[in-house]
C-alpha cells in the first residue's frame, strides 16, 4: 500500500488538475459571452426560468405538470436560439465542457462504479518503484527521439543482415507491438551484448503505451527481485507492489541477468512469467545473455517459455556509448 503522504500528493495533484479544468472552463465560457452577448442572456434566463419554475411549482403543486410542459417550450427554443448562434459562429459545440487530463476518471482517480482509473494506477506505481525520474527519461527515450545512424549498414560476418537492417526489422516490430497491443500474443525477448538500445527501445514502447492509458512497470531486475526477496521474508508489507507485477498492462524487465542467481528468484521470475502470459499480460525482457547463456542460467524449463510466450529479438553491432564517446 502506498503511504498517506503519497496518495495526498497524488490527489493534490488531482485536486490541481480539477481546478485547471474549472479555470479553463470559465475561461472558454467567458470569451464566447463577451463576443456573443446573447449567448449570456441565453444562459441566464435558462437559469432563471428552472428557478422560477420551482418556486411557482411549490405555490402550486397541483399545476406542475402544465408548469413543467410550459417549460419544456421556453427551454427548447431558447436552447434552438443559442445552437443557431454556435453553429453560425463556428463556436466548438464543447466549449462550455470541463476537459480534464483523464477523461475516464474527470481527474479524480477514481471510475463510475468506484474502481481505480488506469491513471491512479500508473501514477501509484511510478510512485511504488520510485520512478519520479520516468517521466524525463521517456522525454529523451521515445520514438519520436530514435535513431538509426549509429547501425552499420555494412554486414557483419555471421549475420544475414546488416545491423542496420536489422535495427529496422526490429524498430518496426516494437511500432507493430505498440499499434497491436491488446491483440498480442507474445512478449519481447530483447538479447544481444550491452550499449546497442535495448532499454532505449523498450522506454520508446513503454511512452507509448503510457500515453495510450496503459499501466507499465520498468524496472531493473535487481530491483525486482530485491523487492520479491524483501516482500517474501517481511522486511515489507507492500503487496500491492507486488500485485501490481502480475497485473500491470506491460512489465519491462531490465537487465535480466544481472542479478544475484537464486532457486527463489527464478521460481518468482518463472511464475510471474506463466502467470501474465496465461492472463494475456505482455513482458518485456532486456538482457545481455545470449540464448544459450539464458538456459545455462535459468535452466531449459525457462528458456522453453520464453520460445513459447516471447518474440526473440537479437541486437548486434558496435556499442552506441562508445561511438558517442569517441564523436564528442
Amino acid at each position: 500500500m502506498a503511504d498517506s503522504a503519497v496518495i495526498n500528493k497524488i490527489f493534490g495533484e488531482y485536486e490541481g488538475l480539477r481546478m485547471k479544468a474549472d479555470a479553463e472552463r470559465k475561461r472558454r465560457i467567458n470569451e464566447v459571452y463577451e463576443k456573443f452577448p446573447r449567448i449570456k442572456e441565453i444562459d441566464k434566463e435558462i437559469y432563471n426560468l428552472g428557478a422560477d419554475n420551482v418556486i411557482s411549482i411549490m405555490k402550486s403543486p397541483q399545476s406542475a405538470d402544465e408548469l413543467n410542459n410550459k417549460l419544456k417550450k421556453s427551454l427548447k427554443k431558447l436552447k434552438e436560439e443559442k445552437e443557431k448562434i454556435i453553429e453560425e459562429n463556428n463556436i466548438p459545440a464543447d466549449y462550455d465542457k470541463y476537459k480534464y487530463a483523464c477523461e475516464i476518471c474527470g481527474d479524480t482517480g477514481y471510475t463510475e462504479d468506484g474502481k481505480k482509473c488506469v491513471c491512479l494506477k500508473q501514477k501509484l506505481i511510478n510512485e511504488a518503484y520510485s520512478r519520479s525520474n520516468l517521466g524525463k527519461i521517456l522525454q529523451k527515450q521515445n520514438f519520436d527521439t530514435f535513431t538509426f545512424e549509429y547501425y552499420s549498414k555494412e554486414k557483419v560476418e555471421g549475420h544475414e543482415l546488416s545491423p542496420y537492417a536489422n535495427m529496422v526489422k526490429i524498430y518496426d516490430k516494437c511500432k507493430s507491438f505498440c499499434d497491436n497491443f491488446d491483440n498480442m500474443e507474445k512478449g519481447l525477448l530483447f538479447y544481444g551484448s550491452p550499449g546497442l538500445g535495448k532499454t532505449f527501445l523498450s522506454s520508446c514502447i513503454a511512452k507509448d503505451l503510457m500515453d495510450k492509458g496503459k499501466t507499465v512497470i520498468y524496472t531493473r531486475a535487481t530491483k525486482l527481485f530485491s523487492l520479491y526477496e524483501e516482500y517474501r521474508f517481511g522486511k515489507s508489507d507492500n503487496k500491492e507492489a507486488i500485485d501490481d507485477i502480475y497485473n500491470a498492462d506491460l512489465l519491462i524487465i531490465d537487465d535480466l541477468g544481472s542479478e544475484m542467481q537464486s532457486k527463489n528468484n527464478f521460481s518468482f521470475l518463472f511464475d510471474v512469467i506463466c502467470e501474465r502470459m496465461a492472463e494475456g499480460k505482455k513482458i518485456i525482457i532486456n538482457t545481455n545473455l545470449n540464448i544459450a547463456e539464458l538456459e545455462k542460467v535459468y535452466s531449459t524449463r525457462f528458456t522453453s517459455r520464453i520460445y513459447e510466450f516471447f518474440l526473440p529479438l537479437r541486437f548486434y553491432g558496435r556499442d552506441i556509448r562508445i561511438q558517442k564517446m569517441v564523436k564528442s
